[in-house]
């Protein structure tokens, strides 16, 4: 065992001195081998950066995980609770009629907005960033961006919401003082409107229909009816981009018409088997003629070195261990190549990123190869390296010791 090991060893540094006598010749192989893997390295990098960049803009714009309810219905709060507890499920809240949740709104200087759209909110509304207040009880509501800039309010102030209604054939009004609690930024919400809680756009909604409102000091009108609340429609948002079809189809199935943008989901994802199906079958051809390449070179060296080798099988190192000068060769080579390779994508990605660095935040890329899938692409080139020697191992295999002295 010792004397393999030894045997091993000396064949091992000669193979890597013939490589550095030789280096003109290792020099193009290694340039052979970085020519095929920069490329693959560079096209996986973009494959990588494009679609993470895309999947991480999708997954940080929560309108994505919204599913919109298209039409009124009637929803109680028993399958309310049961969809909330759908694990699909990462925020819902039910909402009244399309067009009981209306107000019209007015600041302090006579800026004003007539019927803005109010939306209900609540604690975990995924619209809401972290630094935002979600409007509590029936004095607060928050803003969009663009009604906040057009009423001229900031989060803290006050504003105050008109909202109207024809009762015993008289037109009556209802004013309320709201506190600004959050302007919400302007990429998550576009056009007017303003975010309030489900108590006070039931209140309005119930004043609206004629009742007696308590809670917002209208005394006039109906007692309000008792029984379970049903609700016309519902915010709803799927925990993660996976479950927006599945979540989406469950509803459709139940008959509710529903809408979501899969179809950028989808996007993303054609683009990803695309751009991976455009790998392999670039990384297919390009390997094939790779390894055979490689091969065909380290046969001819062992064919070129066929005196030399077999003097050495003539002076006792064992065919077995004789056979890993191309293997070790091969692996030499190789290393070198992916040197060169990585070089050349790190070079490549730089620019591709700076080229693209105006339109990308800073942990955003176009081009990135995570050090996972590096580690990975070195280790099969050495695998494929060694695999290509195998043409050239089978040559050793045949030399037998008496040809050092035939060719003497």
């Amino acid at each position: 065992m010792r004397d393999a090991v030894r045997q091993l060893r000396s064949v091992a540094e000669l193979a890597c001195r013939d490589l550095l006598h030789e280096w003109r010749v290792s020099l193009c192989l290694a340039l052979a081998i970085a020519a095929v893997l920069a490329p693959l390295l560079v096209l996986f990098g973009l494959k990588s950066g494009i679609v993470d960049t895309l999947t991480a803009q999708m997954k940080s714009d929560p309108r994505n995980l919204e599913i919109v309810w298209r039409l009124n219905g009637s929803l109680d709060r028993d399958w309310l609770e049961r969809l909330r507890a759908n694990p699909r499920v990462g925020f819902a809240v039910p909402s009244t009629r399309t067009l009981a949740a209306t107000l019209d709104l007015a600041a302090a200087d006579g800026k004003g907005l007539e019927d803005v759209d109010l939306m209900p909110t609540d604690a975990g509304d995924p619209l809401f960033g972290v630094e935002d207040a979600v409007p509590q009880g029936l004095g607060e509501l928050a803003l969009t961006h663009e009604a906040a800039d057009k009423l001229g309010v900031s989060a803290g102030m006050s504003v105050e919401g008109v909202v109207y209604r024809n009762l015993h054939q008289q037109r009556q009004v209802l004013r309320l003082s709201l506190r600004v609690s959050a302007v919400l930024a302007e990429s998550v919400h576009s056009g007017w409107g303003a975010f309030v809680s489900l108590p006070l756009l039931e209140a309005l909604e119930h004043y609206r229909d004629g009742y007696a409102v308590p809670e917002l000091g209208v005394a006039d009108g109906a007692s309000p009816t008792s029984g379970a609340s049903r609700y016309a429609r519902l915010r709803l948002y799927a925990r993660s981009l996976e479950a927006v079809p599945g979540l989406a189809e469950s509803l459709r199935a139940q008959g509710y018409d529903v809408s979501t943008r899969s179809k950028d989901i989808e996007l993303v994802k054609n683009i990803d088997h695309a751009l991976s199906f455009l790998f392999r079958l670039i990384a297919g051809g390009g390997i094939a003629g790779c390894v055979l390449s490689l091969g065909a070179s380290l046969w001819a060296s062992v064919e070129r070195k066929r005196r030399d080798l077999a003097l050495l099988r003539l002076v006792g190192i064992r065919n077995t261990v004789l056979a890993g000068f191309p293997a070790i060769q091969a692996a030499g080579v190789a290393a070198a190549g992916i040197a060169l390779a990585f070089a050349a994508y790190f070079a490549a990605a730089e620019a591709i990123n700076r080229t693209f660095r105006a339109d990308l935040s800073r942990e955003e890329f176009v081009c990135r190869l995570l050090p996972n899938d590096g580690v990975t692409a070195a280790f099969l080139t050495e695998s494929l390296a060694v695999l290509a020697a195998l043409i050239a191992v089978t040559a050793v295999l045949r030399i037998e010791p008496g040809e050092s002295l035939r060719e003497n």
